[in-house]
């Protein structure tokens, strides 16, 4: 019985320390492939060749993008004209109306009426012909940012093809970045370069 007793409890130890010996490996395999992992992100990042630049920077001193702003401001100058002239249109017949009235010139409700009408009208007309507007200068700037765009992008693909940098960023998709990986000036450089201002062509 004795025997049998101590056998039992030698078979649980043993079972007991094979499953503490598994346990260990599997902790170090987990603990090496964290390792590992981390090594392979280290070292990429340490052989990851990356630069950025700053956008707003561009935008600012990049000829394209300024003659664009520049016929952007001119649609909005001439819209704000437009709508002073319509709103004044409108005011003037109002102020029309409310002379007359005054003047007693209405003989009848009737034709005060057509001239309240009129202006309603007139006024309806110059919402939608502004409306119009308004989406027809909304079309034209984002055709000016596709065309901003696609000649920023088309340079630094271009640009990149005889660097290879992993990645370029813009400034403004990070915290920070040592200034060091800036090409901002290289790429404004270039663009203005490549770029022939409408004036010249």
């Amino acid at each position: 019985m004795k025997k049998t007793a101590f056998a039992a409890k030698s078979l649980i130890a043993l079972i007991a320390a094979g499953m503490i010996s598994c346990a260990q490996g599997d902790n170090k395999e987990t603990v090496a492939d964290s390792a590992a992992q981390a090594n392979a992100t280290e070292t990429a990042a340490t052989t990851l060749n990356i630069r950025y630049v700053d956008i707003d920077s561009v935008m600012a001193t990049y000829t394209l993008s300024k003659e664009l702003d520049e016929q952007g401001r001119k649609l909005m100058l001439d819209y704000q004209r437009m709508e002073n002239q319509k709103t004044n249109e409108i005011q003037n017949l109002a102020a029309q109306i409310e002379q007359k009235q005054k003047s007693n010139g209405y003989l009848s409700q009737e034709s005060f009426d057509a001239d309240v009408n009129n202006v309603n009208r007139k006024q309806s007309e110059a919402a939608n012909i502004l409306r119009a507007h308004q989406e027809k200068i909304q079309k034209q700037i984002a055709e000016f940012n596709r065309q901003l765009g696609d000649s920023i992008q088309n340079f630094i693909k271009e640009y990149n093809a005889t660097r290879n940098y992993d990645a370029i960023l813009y400034r403004a998709s990070g915290l920070y970045f040592n200034p060091a990986l800036d090409i901002t000036g290289e790429i404004i450089e270039g663009l203005n370069a490549r770029y022939t201002p409408k004036a010249d062509k």
